[in-house]
């Protein structure tokens, strides 16, 4: 008997290079009934109600003061999971009611920092400089006269998890309790968006979202799932799932993947179908031509998607491809500026 006769007869292709093939014949043949269609304000109603049907609770968050600069508050948030987390809220200097961003904080694979990723900051220096031309956004929305809060999702910050080679974990445990850590995540900004709209010095008809990376995706999530959202901007974070489904890409590893995939939505609807549910208010959405984790290509085909749903209704939303990698750089800061006030201020 020789030394391989015990080996399999076929050839099995390991799940963090590409799909097996039965499931990659069963994807790609998936027609996701639950696509764009008309009218458009059915459709949105069907699909975000099975969206928000599928997650975990998002009712009020029970809110403390753990710092009080005036125009910065730490808080901490008691989630309606029962879990809990730092949050900030920084404050313009003028009168209120202000408009106001809920800030998106990042995944980038640094997670002893959540919210301090976007406030000026020693902690927060490096990746700044990594993944925002050195800015920190939080402060710049502040001076450009707008409200700002910003949470630790799961995982990160005062909500550490392990890091990333626990992320995977994570997930398990989460869909131990009957939820998705895509929507505990989903469920954890829907409560802090009706939170920041409560507060006083806010005008909760002038909110909007705003991230890059994961936190692109959390921003335009947010936009799809809450009508309330006046404004979006997504960086960093467009792609179809059979495009984002290639041997080699992020969404076949497991891991951080987790963040961004509901089950219950998996064979009823693609990513930019998701995303398009917020396509009847303003959008903006930019990626790198040379992005790494979604390629221009599959970019573009998660923009036509998007740009498709909202010419049904007569709308145009702000999409595009910048030179350069998975970043935040300064050019495209500055249109994401004109977009808010254009829509917010």
């Amino acid at each position: 008997m020789h030394g391989n006769s015990l080996m399999p007869l076929w050839n099995m292709t390991a799940p963090s290079e590409g799909l097996l093939p039965f499931l990659a014949e069963r994807i790609a043949t998936n027609r996701y009934p639950l696509a764009i269609r008309e009218p458009f304000g059915e459709w949105q109603k069907e699909l975000r109600g099975i969206w928000r049907g599928g997650l975990p609770p998002s009712s009020a968050i029970r809110s403390e003061v753990l710092e009080d600069q005036g125009t910065l508050r730490r808080l901490r948030f008691h989630y309606p999971t029962g879990d809990c987390g730092e949050a900030v809220l920084m404050l313009p200097q003028w009168h209120a009611p202000h408009a106001a961003v809920l800030l998106m904080h990042d995944h980038g694979g640094v997670f002893d920092i959540g919210w301090r990723k976007m406030v000026s900051c020693e902690a927060g220096k490096a990746h700044a400089e990594r993944h925002y031309d050195g800015r920190f956004l939080a402060d710049d929305l502040v001076r450009q006269g707008y409200a700002v809060l910003i949470c630790d999702a799961l995982g990160w910050g005062s909500r550490f998890a392990g890091g990333y080679e626990e992320q995977q974990a994570l997930a398990a445990q989460v869909m131990q309790a009957g939820w998705s850590l895509a929507g505990l995540v989903a469920a954890d900004d829907l409560a802090a968006f009706d939170w920041l709209g409560r507060q006083p010095e806010i005008d909760p008809t002038r909110v909007g979202t705003l991230g890059f990376s994961f936190g692109g995706f959390r921003a335009w999530q947010l936009a799809a799932l809450e009508q309330r959202v006046r404004a979006c901007a997504a960086l960093s974070w467009a792609g179809t799932k059979q495009d984002l489904l290639a041997a080699g890409a992020t969404l076949l590893k497991g891991q951080s993947a987790f963040y961004t995939l509901h089950p219950h939505l998996a064979v009823l609807a693609d990513f930019p179908n998701m995303a398009a549910l917020a396509a009847d208010r303003p959008l903006f959405m930019r990626t790198g031509s040379d992005d790494r984790h979604f390629q221009a290509k599959s970019a573009q085909h998660f923009f036509a998607v998007v740009e498709k749903a909202a010419g049904t209704i007569g709308m145009q939303p702000d999409l595009g491809i910048f030179l350069g990698a998975h970043s935040f750089p300064k050019d495209t800061q500055r249109l994401m500026a004109n977009f808010f006030k254009r829509h917010l201020a």
